[in-house]
C-alpha cells in the first residue's frame, strides 16, 4: 500500500499528502488536535446516511475520553480532499488475546457502545476508505487486522468495500437487528399500524392518573442541561440494573463515559429529556440524542413501584408523539433491539461487522481463524442449541431480582401522606 507520499509531524498530529489522489491524510492522537477538525467532522456525519450520532465528533470524544480499556490507546485518521473532509475513523487499539501488544488488533468501539463509527462521504467512499486504511497502516504497521463494527446496511462502507482492498482479507462477521422507527408522518396514524398500543395507552394512563396529579416533561436546546442527569441515573439505579450492579452509577469509568456525553450534546444543543413525574416525583425518563433529522433514545429508566402503570411504555410514547410533532424529524432510532419494540411493531435495520485482516501469514493464522471460528459458531453451533437449552440459560439469567419488576410483581406506590413523599 501506498506511493510517494509528504510527510509533516506537528506535536501529536501528523499529516501526509498522496499526490496520485489529492487526499491528504491527518493522523492525531490527542484530544486537542481533534478540535480542528470538528466543525468539518460534524457536517459529514450530519450529511451521512446512516443518520447515526456516533458518527458525531460528540460522541466520539466521550469514547476517545473514557472507552478504551486498560492497557490500550486510541488515535484519529481524517482525510481531506483539497479543504474538504471526505473520511473519519476513529481506532481505539488493543493487545492481541495470544500475541499481546506487539500485534494489536484495531477496531472502531469504545467499551461501551458498538455502534457504526466509520465515516466517508458516499462520492468519494472508495478512495477515502483506502486513504485511511493506509495512515491506519503507517501508524500501526505491526496491526494484525481492524475491526469495523456494527456497520449500518446504508452505511456508504458497503459501496467502497465493493472496489476491492489491496492488503486485507474482508470478512463480515456477526450481524445486529436495531429498532428504528419513521416519523414522517403523524402520531396518530402510527398508532393505528400499532396493534392494541392506542387502547394500552390509554389503559395505563388511567392507571397512573390514578396514582396522583401526572405531568409529562420535553427539554430540549437550552431546557436540556447536564443537571437532569443525575435524577435519571438515580432513577436508573433504583431498578434491577441497580440490583444487578449494571446501572450507570454501579461504574466509575461508565459513569463519566455518559457524564461526558450528555455534556458534550448539551453544549451543541443535541441533547434532549423526556420525563414523566407523579406529584413531583420522576417515574420514568427518556435520553434522547439529535443527529439531524433522527432522534436517538438509547436509555430508558423508571420506577418499579409503578410497573403496573407501564410508566416505560409511557415516556416512551411522549417521545414518538413529540418526534411525529416535528417536522425537522424523521427518523427515531433506539440503538437497540428490545422486546418491548416489538409492541410497538417497530421495524428494523441490519448492523454488521466487517473484520479487515492482513492479508500475510500471521494475522491470518491468529486473527482470521479466530473470526472464522466465531462465524462458524454464530452460523451453525448456535443455531442448533437445542430450545429448551436456551430457555433454561434465560430463566438462570433473569432468576431472582436480575430482571425487572412486571406489574404483577410491583409493590403498591408509596402512600405520600404517609411516607413523606419518595426520595
Amino acid at each position: 500500500m501506498g506511493s510517494s507520499h509528504s510527510y509533516h509531524v506537528q506535536g501529536r498530529r501528523r499529516s501526509r499528502t498522496i499526490p496520485s489522489t489529492g487526499l491528504r491524510t491527518v493522523v492525531v492522537h490527542d484530544l486537542e488536535a481533534l478540535r480542528p477538525h470538528f466543525d468539518s467532522w460534524r457536517r459529514l456525519a450530519l450529511e451521512a446516511p446512516q443518520k447515526l450520532a456516533t458518527l458525531l465528533p460528540a460522541w466520539v470524544d466521550a469514547g476517545f475520553r473514557h472507552g478504551p480499556e486498560p492497557g490500550e490507546y486510541w488515535f484519529c485518521c481524517f482525510v481531506y480532499l483539497a479543504e474538504r473532509l471526505v473520511g473519519v475513523v476513529p481506532v481505539i487499539a488493543g493487545p492481541h488475546s495470544v500475541l499481546g501488544r506487539s500485534r494489536p488488533v484495531l477496531r472502531t468501539c469504545d467499551r461501551h457502545v458498538t455502534m457504526d463509527r466509520i465515516l466517508l462521504a458516499p462520492d468519494q467512499a472508495g478512495p477515502a476508505l483506502r486513504a485511511l486504511l493506509e495512515a491506519v497502516d503507517r501508524e500501526v504497521p505491526s496491526h494484525l487486522g481492524i475491526d469495523l463494527m456494527a456497520v449500518r446496511s446504508n452505511s456508504p462502507l458497503w459501496a467502497a468495500l465493493e472496489e476491492g482492498l489491496e492488503g486485507y482479507v474482508v470478512r463480515r462477521g456477526a450481524r445486529y437487528m436495531n429498532s428504528f422507527l419513521d416519523v414522517s408522518g403523524d402520531f396518530d396514524s402510527f398508532l393505528t399500524t400499532a396493534g392494541k398500543m392506542r387502547t394500552n395507552l390509554k389503559r395505563y394512563r388511567r392507571k397512573l392518573d390514578g396514582m396522583g396529579h401526572v405531568s409529562v416533561e420535553i427539554r430540549k436546546g437550552d431546557e436540556a442541561d447536564v443537571g437532569f442527569l443525575d435524577e435519571f441515573l438515580a432513577l436508573e439505579a433504583s431498578g434491577w440494573k441497580g440490583r444487578l450492579g449494571t446501572a450507570i452509577l454501579n461504574n466509575e469509568n461508565s459513569l463519566a463515559y455518559h457524564t461526558t456525553l450528555v455534556r458534550n450534546f448539551a453544549a451543541e444543543g443535541g441533547l434532549e429529556w423526556y420525563g414523566i413525574r407523579v406529584d413531583d416525583h420522576l417515574v420514568a425518563a427518556r435520553l434522547g440524542i439529535r443527529c439531524g433529522s433522527a432522534l436517538m433514545l438509547p436509555k430508558v429508566a423508571f420506577d418499579e413501584n409503578f410497573a403496573m402503570c407501564r410508566p416505560g411504555t409511557l415516556v416512551t410514547a411522549e417521545a414518538l408523539k413529540d418526534a411525529f410533532s416535528r417536522p425537522e424529524i424523521d427518523e427515531i432510532n433506539h440503538m437497540s433491539f428490545a422486546e418491548a419494540h416489538r409492541y410497538w411493531h417497530m421495524p428494523q435495520d441490519a448492523y454488521t461487522n466487517v473484520h479487515l485482516v492482513r492479508a500475510n501469514a500471521l494475522p491470518v493464522l491468529f486473527q482470521l481463524s479466530r473470526v472464522v471460528s466465531r462465524s462458524i459458531y454464530r452460523d451453525y453451533v448456535r443455531p442448533n442449541i437445542p430450545e429448551a437449552l436456551k430457555e433454561a440459560h434465560r430463566r438462570f439469567r433473569r432468576r431472582g431480582d436480575r430482571k425487572p419488576q412486571r406489574a404483577a410483581e410491583s409493590r403498591p406506590a408509596p402512600d405520600r401522606e404517609k411516607d413523606g413523599g419518595i426520595p
